[in-house]
């Protein structure tokens, strides 16, 4: 491990890191360390250090805002964080350039103080650009891949921008190219032209499209207020736990029939105010959150013999790296 360490902390602008707390990097709050953690400082240097990790056969799980994530106990091996890839611009091709490690707060703030409206139903999604758009983060009928034009996919062999069509994104998934990562995306713009539909109250569900910041810190404000009042988020959680079975049957109205709505196990508890949500009330564990889930699936199995699936990632514990 010692000379794991000391081969890959000379690969040019990274940092790495042992044994760091995953828990306080998560939104659940719960989970075990990073055996090593590792943060590049461009897509240069994931590039290489995604090289380095191939050229090993090191496995690697990647880390944005830590939202939908719940991280075993045990720890993991080795996380890349894509913190530091946070860049913004506006392109001169009708586009946004977003790098993955932007939190979805930080690009409303941006879209704000540049005045496009378009992704303000995403308020209060606490994720990475890079995250939501793995699982094409959505809410109130507005999903992020309508959006996105085109893909910047890095891989151990450097990188390149993918168009987006109808097939790459889906209820809750993205189609990321095997052995790829997104670092970076474009955003479609309608052009001036195009953006009168905003002047009669209708926003365009495909392309960012330019308005006035007071506006959008409007639309926002609004967003927020229907969440807060439906959502718990002033408290610890990972966001929906479970994917909506079909359009018309929510997963939490399924939970909710069950009885469920409130029950606690330990510290981890089905929030009484959503019970898609699981909440961590000061010291649950992974276990306590995965066994709530576990009894969650089982009950709506056997009440209304509907299979709940998942829409929270889990990062389980890699036993033979520790071992290393």
């Amino acid at each position: 491990m010692q000379q794991f360490f000391k081969d890959i902390s000379q690969i040019k602008g990274i940092t790495c890191r042992e044994n760091v707390p995953l828990a306080p990097l998560t939104t659940m709050k719960v989970g075990g360390k990073a055996r090593c953690f590792i943060t590049p400082s461009t897509i240069g240097a994931l590039e290489r250090v995604l090289r380095f990790l191939h050229r090993h056969q090191i496995s690697f799980k990647v880390l944005g805002n830590g939202s939908n994530l719940i991280v075993e106990d045990e720890g993991v091996g080795v996380v890349l964080s894509l913190s530091l890839l946070k860049g913004i611009y506006r392109s001169k091709c009708d586009s946004v350039y977003v790098e993955a490690g932007c939190s979805l707060p930080g690009f409303l703030k941006w879209c704000i103080k540049n005045g496009y409206t378009g992704l303000e139903s995403l308020v209060g999604i606490p994720g990475s650009l890079g995250g939501a758009i793995s699982m094409n983060a959505g809410a109130n009928d507005v999903s992020i891949g309508n959006f996105v034009k085109e893909l910047c996919i890095t891989t151990a062999d450097g990188s390149y921008w993918l168009k987006a069509d109808e097939n790459t994104f889906h209820y809750r998934a993205g189609s990321i190219p095997p052995g790829g990562l997104v670092s970076a995306v474009r955003f479609r713009i309608r052009k001036e032209g195009e953006a009168q539909c905003v002047q009669k109250g209708i926003v365009a569900a495909d392309a960012l499209v330019p308005s006035h910041g007071s506006l959008v810190r409007d639309n926002i404000r609004q967003a927020m207020k229907k969440r807060l009042s439906t959502q718990p988020l002033g408290q610890a959680s990972a966001g929906c736990i479970f994917k909506n079975p079909l359009p018309e049957c929510s997963a939490w109205s399924l939970i909710a029939s069950c009885g469920l709505q409130g029950f606690r196990m330990r510290d981890a508890q089905v929030s009484p105010k959503h019970a898609n949500f699981i909440v961590n009330l000061g010291q649950a564990s992974s276990h306590d959150v995965l066994s709530l889930i576990g009894l969650i699936k089982k009950r709506v199995w056997e009440n209304t013999g509907v299979v709940l699936k998942e829409e929270v990632v889990v990062w389980r514990h890699e036993e033979e790296f520790w071992q290393k």
